[in-house]
C-alpha cells in the first residue's frame, strides 16, 4: 500500500506547524489520518470526539484534561464491568441500544494518550460530565444524525450516483451480520478486512466499527479502531471517478 497523499500547500504548511520534529514518512501518515477522519466524519462513521482523539494520535499532541478523561473512563469501565460472555443473541435494531456488560479486551486504544487542542473543542466540551453510557449514546446518535444527512446529500444527485459515493448503503447489511455472528467470527472480521487492505477497506472497517457501537460491542468496537487507525494511516481517501 501506498503513503501517498496530496494535501493542499495550505493544509500541509498548517499540519507542519502541529509538530515539525515529525519525519516526512510520520507527516505523510498524519495527513492520510486526517483527510481519512473527514471523510469518515461527513459519512456518519466516527464521531466528532473519534475524529479528534485519532488527529491528535496522529500528530504526537498532548491531551486536554477534559478529553482525556473522557476517554480513558470507558476502559475503566470496560475492566470492572468485566464478566464471562454470555451466548450472543440476534437482537432488534432500537434507537437506544441496551447495555450489555462485556470486557473482551484489555489493552488500551493509542488514541486514548493523545489529542487535538483545539480543532473539535466544543463537541469534545459537550461530553464532559456524562456517564460512560451517555456518552456512548451521544457517539451512537451523533453518527446517525451524519449518516442520514450523507444519504439525503448524495441522492439528490441520483440513485446510481448516491449508490458509488455513500458507502454505507452496506450498513444495514454490514449490521445485521454483526448480530448473528460469534466472538470469534466478529474478530477474524477485522482481520479480513484489514489484510486485504482494498481501496474502500478503510470505509469498510469504519463501518464495521460502527456497526459494533451500535450493537453495544464496544471491547469489539475498540479492537476495529485500532485496525482502522492504521488503515486510515496508510493510504489517503480513494478518488472516485
Amino acid at each position: 500500500m501506498s503513503l501517498s497523499s496530496k494535501p493542499t500547500p495550505s493544509e500541509e504548511h498548517e499540519n507542519e506547524n502541529l509538530n515539525p520534529n515529525l519525519s516526512d514518512y510520520e507527516r505523510k501518515r498524519a495527513q492520510n489520518i486526517v483527510r481519512n477522519n473527514e471523510r469518515l466524519l461527513s459519512l456518519g462513521l466516527i464521531s466528532s470526539l473519534e475524529a479528534t482523539q485519532s488527529n491528535a494520535a496522529a500528530w504526537g499532541l498532548q491531551v486536554p484534561a477534559c478529553i482525556r478523561s473522557s476517554a480513558s473512563s470507558t476502559t475503566t469501565d470496560n475492566e470492572k464491568e468485566s464478566t464471562k460472555l454470555k451466548k450472543r443473541k440476534s437482537i432488534k435494531e432500537s434507537p437506544l441500544p441496551p447495555s450489555r456488560k462485556s470486557a473482551r479486551l484489555q489493552g488500551k486504544p493509542a488514541e486514548e494518550n493523545v489529542m487535538l487542542p483545539n480543532d473539535d473543542k466544543a463537541d469534545n466540551e459537550s461530553t464532559k460530565g456524562l456517564s460512560t453510557k451517555e456518552r456512548r449514546l451521544a457517539i451512537i446518535q451523533e453518527c446517525r444524525q451524519a449518516r442520514l444527512k450523507a444519504a439525503a446529500r448524495v441522492m439528490e444527485e441520483g440513485e446510481e450516483r448516491a449508490a458509488k459515493q455513500n458507502p454505507t448503503a452496506t450498513y444495514a447489511h454490514c449490521s445485521m451480520r454483526v448480530r448473528t455472528m460469534t466472538e470469534k467470527g466478529l474478530k477474524n472480521r477485522v482481520k479480513t478486512i484489514e489484510r486485504a487492505a482494498g481501496k474502500h477497506c478503510v470505509v469498510k472497517m469504519a463501518i464495521f466499527k460502527s456497526c459494533l457501537q451500535d450493537e453495544d460491542e464496544w471491547d469489539l468496537a475498540n479492537l476495529a479502531s485500532e485496525a482502522l487507525e492504521r488503515l486510515k494511516a496508510m493510504q489517503p481517501p480513494p478518488v472516485e471517478s
